[in-house]
């Protein structure tokens, strides 16, 4: 007898379940259908210091459709990943007929190759800038190593009152770094710290009439650099820099 007590309640629990689930999914489907609950406000939170405002209001209105309960931030999500600049994108609801729209832009290093730019995240990414910038050139896998690479020439050559034009990686992985001030560095493939370390050292003992002329300096040499002055018709050998 308390047997057949517990499988009715139990029968009884279950039969409760599901006709809740039911209204539940009727009270969603109608109130999904109702104006009342369409979306009204998109509020972008976010301080956007690169995306177009316009093109991004355009996009969240040609793909935001349904009401508060059927709309997909998913699918928006996805689309304004699309737009220029913009890294991430997370949007959530606001009772009761409200979006927050949060975008995370891209924040460009320099310029990549011709038609895209590079990120402070080691990301390749295409968009529009006329900001001054260093442009990057390499393979597209090592964006992330080239970044990282170039922070630490940078800061080798601050010192010495240098900034970086250009900073180039070949599918080798041999680094050609242009100053500035248009001095072509060659760093070669192997051995860039200590190549780094060796250029600084070097050109902290050159005196400022030597360093104005320099064109070029070539130090892939395990116990010498090559240096070309401008002007100068052949290539200086400086031995015993190992």
């Amino acid at each position: 007898m308390w047997s057949d007590t517990q499988s009715i309640n139990r029968f009884a629990a279950l039969i409760a379940a599901i006709a809740t689930l039911a209204l539940t999914w009727c009270l969603m489907s109608w109130a999904s259908s109702k104006s009342y609950f369409a979306i009204r406000q998109v509020k972008v939170v976010s301080q956007l210091a690169e995306v177009d405002p316009g093109l991004l209001e355009s996009a969240i209105r040609t793909d935001l459709r349904g009401t508060f309960f059927s709309v997909s931030p998913a699918r928006t999500r996805a689309t304004l990943k699309k737009l220029p600049w913009v890294r991430d994108v997370s949007i959530k609801r606001r009772w009761p007929f409200a979006l927050d729209v949060d975008v995370v832009e891209h924040r460009a290093v320099g310029y990549w190759g011709d038609n895209d730019l590079l990120s402070d995240q080691g990301e390749v990414f295409s968009a529009a800038s006329k900001a001054p910038m260093p442009r990057f050139d390499g393979p597209v896998a090592s964006s992330q190593d080239i970044l990282n690479r170039y922070r630490e020439t940078r800061l080798a050559l601050a010192s010495h009152g240098l900034d970086i034009k250009a900073f180039a990686m070949s599918p080798r992985g041999a680094i050609t770094v242009t100053t500035g001030n248009d001095m072509q560095l060659e760093f070669g493939r192997e051995h860039f710290p200590e190549r780094l370390a060796r250029f600084v050292a070097l050109y902290n003992t050159w005196p400022q009439s030597y360093r104005i002329g320099l064109a070029r300096v070539d130090l892939r040499y395990k116990a010498a650099i090559a240096v070309a002055r401008n002007g100068a018709p052949a290539v200086e050998i400086q031995k015993g820099q190992s």
